[in-house]
């Protein structure tokens, strides 16, 4: 019976471990109205202002059991110059089970330009002032828009999921076998939001 108790406690011990959260971040300095190039392979994306201007940050959590220095090395590029920040994650994909999950929140200055290119997951962005252009292989793509007067050229697309969109008022939401989108508005920024599979989500900021 000792031994049956033992083999439990180990298994249950064994779980936690696997489902413990690992985070590892890091930052650079980027001047605000700057921007910011960021590619990944897999996970979910959330890209958020950060509270600190000046700064561009990437928090990587994940429930592999692997350690700071494994996770530093998912980061491929970090580079800042003359008002651009590149960045490039690649999460290795062998040793995945379904429990396995990794996500990125990155943090840039409220105004920034923000191209991005998901190749697998959900990619959320919130907050942010300043030209978009974004992409999904597969995947949701979901974009809050703090003030829509500031936004003229929008372009959406998906070959396989809908779009719904709140700044073209003249479009239903329907296109489940793909829909298209291009319009002009009178605003300065030009949006470019587009996914190969998934559904494209634009709204109003706090309504997404």
């Amino acid at each position: 019976m000792k031994s049956l108790f033992a083999a439990a406690a180990l298994s249950f011990a064994t779980l936690a471990a696997c489902q413990t959260s690992h985070t590892y971040a890091d930052e650079h300095p980027l001047a605000s109205s700057g921007t910011v190039v960021f590619t990944m392979n897999v996970g979910d994306v959330k890209v958020l202002p950060n509270p600190r201007p000046d700064r561009v940050r990437i928090e990587i959590r994940t429930n592999r059991a692997v350690d700071q220095e494994t996770m530093a090395g998912w980061i491929q590029r970090f580079e800042v110059a003359a008002g651009r920040a590149t960045i490039e994650v690649r999460i290795p994909n062998h040793n995945l089970t379904n429990d396995s999950s990794t996500d990125v929140t990155l943090y840039v200055p409220p105004q920034s330009d923000l191209k991005a290119d998901l190749e697998v997951g959900d990619l959320t962005i919130r907050g942010i002032d300043g030209n978009k252009d974004v992409h999904t292989g597969v995947g949701d793509l979901r974009i809050a828009i703090a003030n829509p007067s500031d936004y003229g050229h929008v372009e959406t697309h998906t070959r396989i999921g809908d779009v719904s969109d709140f700044l073209n008022h003249s479009s239903d939401d329907s296109g489940f076998l793909g829909k298209t989108e291009d319009f002009t508005l009178s605003g300065r920024f030009h949006l470019k939001a587009t996914t190969g599979v998934g559904d494209v989500h634009i709204s109003a900021d706090g309504k997404s």
